[in-house]
C-alpha cells in the first residue's frame, strides 16, 4: 500500500543536519502591544483600589464617588480612586525617559439628547501625584466642586433635585512623555451628593407631621402631646436611621475601602430612588392642606425637569392619601389617667405604619426598576438593610413610643418583647401561638416589627427575582436565622428577667456603625 503524494513527497532530513542546523524562534507581537499603553482597572464586585496593597493584582477602581454638599469648601470632601495599569512597551517601542499621566473630567449630561459634556475647569490636563506608591489617580472632591463652580449654573445646580442629588461624569487619564500623549484610556464614574439624601424625609417630618401633631393637639385639647405621638412618627424616624446605618457601610466601602457590599452603587440607586418616589409621593399627597413643601423652583422642577420623568409616571398618590388619613392621634381615655394618650395610639400607630410599609414597598419595587442590575450580588445588600431596620427599631422604641412610658417596668417590656402567647407577665404562663392568634392575639411590638417587615421584604425580592431585578438563593432571600430579634427571642425562651431590655439600648450611640450596635443588642441583657 502507497502513501499518499503529498507524504511521499516530504523532504526527509537526516540526524546529522538536525543536530548542525541552528533552530531560531520568531514571536510576533502585534504593535499595540509593543506599544507603552495605559489602561484603566475597571470596577470588580467586592474588590476597591485598596485591595491592591494586601493583594498585588488584585485591584480595582470605584465606579461611586459620595461627598456632602453641606460641609464648608475648606473641608477634606475626600477622593474617589481610580486604579490603572502602565505598560512601559516592548523593544524599540519601549519608552527609556520618564512619564507621567494626566487626568481630564467632564461632567455628562443626564442623556445624550440633553447636550454634550462640559470640560470641568480646572481638572483638565491635571497632573496625577503617585498617590502612596500606587497607579492611582485621585479625583478629589473640593477640586470637583470648585471646578463646577466655575461653570456657572450648571455647575452649581448639578446635585439638585432636578438631577437626582447625583451626576455622572467621564474620567480620562493619560500617558505622557513630556508633551507627546504615548496612550489614554477612559471611564465612566458617578458622583452622589449624600448633602440630599434623606433631605426629603427629613423635610416630611419637620414640616408635615410636626405641624400636623401640633394641629390634632390643639384640636384635642390635651397637653403632653408632641410629635412622637404622631401615627406617622415612628415609621418616619426608624426608616431615617435604618437609611443613615446603610449610608455608613456604603461610605465605608468607598472612603475607607472597605467590602461590606459588593456592589455599593446598586444600593445607593435603590435607596434614592425609593426617598424619591416616596418623599415625592407624600408631598403631591396633601398638597391641598400643605402646598409650600417644595419651594417654587423644586416644584418647576418635578413638574419639567426630563431626569424626574420616570418619577413623575411612578407616583402613586392616590394610595398616598389612603395613608395620611391614617394619620390621627387617638383621643385620650377618660380612665387613662397615666399619660396624654393611652394604648389605642399605638395600635393607631401600628395600623398607620403597616399601610405606609405596604404603599413604601410598592415604591421600592419601582425602585428596583429604575436602579437597574447590580454588578454584584443583591443578597447581602437586602439583608443589610433587613437587619438595619432591626437596628433602628431597638435603638428608636423608647423615642417613638412615648405611650409606652406611663406603663409600668415588667409590663412595658412584656408589651415590646413578648411573643403571641406570652402571657406570663399576666400570671397565665403561655399557650400555643396558633390558639392564641385564633382568638386575636398578636406578637409584641419587636416581633411583630421584625417579621411583618421580612415577609415584606421577601415578598418584593421574590416578585423582583421574578422580573430579573435581583438574584439570590433559596425560597427566602432573608431566612428567619438572619434576624437579630429572633435571634434575641430564641435564646431568652423561655423567660426573661424583667429588666426593661428595650429601654436599656437608650445608651447606643447614633453613632455607632450596624455591627456595633448589634453586639450591643446581645450585650445589653448582661
Amino acid at each position: 500500500m502507497s502513501l499518499p503524494a503529498a507524504v511521499t513527497a516530504a523532504p526527509v532530513r537526516s540526524a546529522e543536519t538536525e543536530s548542525t542546523e541552528p533552530r531560531t524562534f520568531r514571536q510576533v507581537i502585534p504593535l499595540s502591544d509593543a506599544r507603552p499603553r495605559l489602561r484603566v482597572l475597571p470596577f470588580r464586585a467586592g474588590v476597591h483600589p485598596g485591595s491592591e496593597a494586601p493583594s498585588p493584582g488584585q485591584g480595582g477602581s470605584l465606579h461611586l464617588g459620595l461627598f456632602d454638599s453641606r460641609r464648608a469648601p475648606a473641608a477634606d470632601l475626600g477622593e474617589l480612586w481610580l486604579f490603572y495599569e502602565l505598560h512601559p512597551g516592548l523593544g524599540p517601542h519601549r519608552v527609556s525617559g520618564p512619564v507621567h499621566v494626566r487626568m481630564s473630567v467632564w461632567l455628562l449630561p443626564d442623556s445624550p439628547t440633553e447636550g454634550m459634556p462640559l470640560a470641568v475647569p480646572g481638572l483638565v490636563r491635571r497632573e496625577v501625584a503617585p498617590h502612596q506608591g500606587r497607579s492611582v489617580a485621585a479625583l478629589p472632591y473640593g477640586a470637583l466642586r470648585e471646578g463646577l463652580a466655575r461653570l456657572g449654573a450648571e455647575g452649581v445646580e448639578a446635585f439638585s433635585l432636578a438631577h437626582l442629588f447625583h451626576r455622572r461624569f467621564r474620567v480620562m487619564l493619560e500617558l505622557c512623555s513630556g508633551d507627546a500623549v504615548l496612550s489614554c484610556d477612559e471611564t465612566e464614574v458617578e458622583l452622589y451628593d449624600v448633602g440630599g439624601f434623606g433631605s426629603l424625609y427629613q423635610r416630611m417630618l419637620d414640616r408635615l407631621v410636626r405641624p400636623d401633631a401640633w394641629a390634632q393637639a390643639s384640636r384635642l385639647g390635651t397637653r403632653g402631646l408632641s410629635v412622637a405621638h404622631h401615627p406617622w412618627y415612628p415609621v418616619l424616624t426608624i426608616g431615617m436611621d435604618k437609611a443613615r446605618l446603610y449610608l455608613e457601610a456604603i461610605e465605608s466601602d468607598v472612603s475607607q475601602h472597605t467590602t461590606h457590599l459588593p456592589d455599593p452603587r446598586w444600593l445607593v440607586r435603590v435607596g434614592l430612588y425609593l426617598e424619591l418616589l416616596t418623599g415625592l409621593g407624600i408631598i403631591e399627597a396633601v398638597r391641598a392642606e400643605y402646598p409650600d413643601l417644595l419651594s417654587p423652583e423644586e416644584r418647576h422642577m418635578l413638574e419639567t425637569a426630563p431626569a424626574l420623568a420616570p418619577i413623575r409616571e411612578r407616583l402613586d398618590v392616590a394610595a398616598w392619601r389612603e395613608v395620611w388619613e391614617l394619620r390621627h392621634i387617638a383621643a385620650p381615655s377618660r380612665w387613662w389617667r397615666r399619660g396624654s394618650v393611652g394604648a389605642r395610639n399605638l395600635l393607631r400607630k401600628q395600623r398607620a405604619t403597616l399601610a405606609f410599609l405596604e404603599t413604601h414597598h410598592e415604591d421600592l419595587e419601582y425602585a428596583l426598576a429604575l436602579a437597574g442590575p447590580a454588578l454584584g450580588g443583591t443578597h447581602e445588600a437586602w439583608l443589610r438593610v433587613f437587619q438595619d431596620a432591626e437596628r433602628a427599631v431597638l435603638r428608636n422604641a423608647p423615642e417613638v413610643f412615648p405611650e409606652l412610658r406611663a406603663l409600668p417596668a415588667r409590663w412595658r417590656e412584656w408589651v415590646l418583647w413578648r411573643e403571641c402567647g406570652d402571657f406570663e407577665a399576666l400570671g397565665l404562663g403561655r399557650v400555643p401561638g396558633w390558639l392564641s392568634r385564633w382568638v386575636g392575639d398578636q406578637d409584641g411590638v419587636f416581633a411583630s416589627a421584625s417579621r411583618r417587615y421580612r415577609r415584606s421584604m421577601n415578598a418584593v425580592a421574590r416578585r423582583a427575582r421574578e422580573r430579573g431585578w435581583m438574584d439570590y438563593a433559596g425560597d427566602e432571600c432573608v431566612v428567619r436565622e438572619a434576624s437579630l430579634i429572633e435571634s434575641f427571642l430564641t435564646k431568652q425562651r423561655p423567660r426573661r428577667p424583667a429588666s426593661s431590655l428595650a429601654w436599656s439600648f437608650r445608651s447606643l450611640s447614633r453613632e455607632h456603625s450596624g455591627a456595633c450596635a448589634g453586639y450591643e443588642l446581645e450585650a445589653a441583657p448582661a
